[in-house]
């Protein structure tokens, strides 16, 4: 994605402040806050575990009756993989944005997909680096949903 693209449509999104010369940056200062960025660090460097032999988001496994849906799992899939792409697909916008109709176009959604399946990688590799996982974006063709970010191990 163009990042004028995003400077535009950010424009749009706060036409009532006056934003002529601003970059993206210029608008994490003006409309942004520490508070905001220190949560949406989470969702851009999550936490990953391992649980029998698996490797999950935090947000998937965070109770026994999570692990208790994941052990049950294993009987329903036939590998290991399955039970990890099962658990581990998140879509996006609507997995971690839940205020309604999203400002964002398709081709924005995809971009905000591809840069979390980025940073997920690299997390994945500080954090297992002697497995090989694999963090996949899936096209809104592929799903019938939006774009949807799946990580397991190959």
């Amino acid at each position: 994605m163009h990042g004028n693209l995003l400077i535009n449509h950010l424009k749009e999104f706060h036409a009532k402040a006056d934003t002529s010369n601003f970059n993206v940056l210029d608008f994490v200062s003006a409309f942004g806050n520490p508070l905001e960025a220190l949560a949406y660090s989470y969702l851009f460097w999550p936490d990953f575990v391992e649980f029998e032999g698996m490797i999950f988001h935090q947000g998937c496994i965070e109770n026994d009756d999570d692990r208790s849906q994941i052990r049950a799992a294993r009987s329903e899939f036939s590998s290991r993989k399955e039970v990890e792409q099962s658990f581990n697909q998140f879509v996006i916008p609507d997995s971690f944005f839940n205020s309604g109709i999203s400002p964002t176009t398709d081709e924005e959604e995809l971009f905000l997909a591809e840069r979390i399946a980025e940073m997920w990688r690299a997390r994945l590799a500080q954090l297992f680096p002697n497995k090989t996982c694999v963090i996949e974006v899936q096209l809104p063709s592929e799903t019938d949903e939006g774009p949807t970010i799946v990580v397991y191990q190959a």
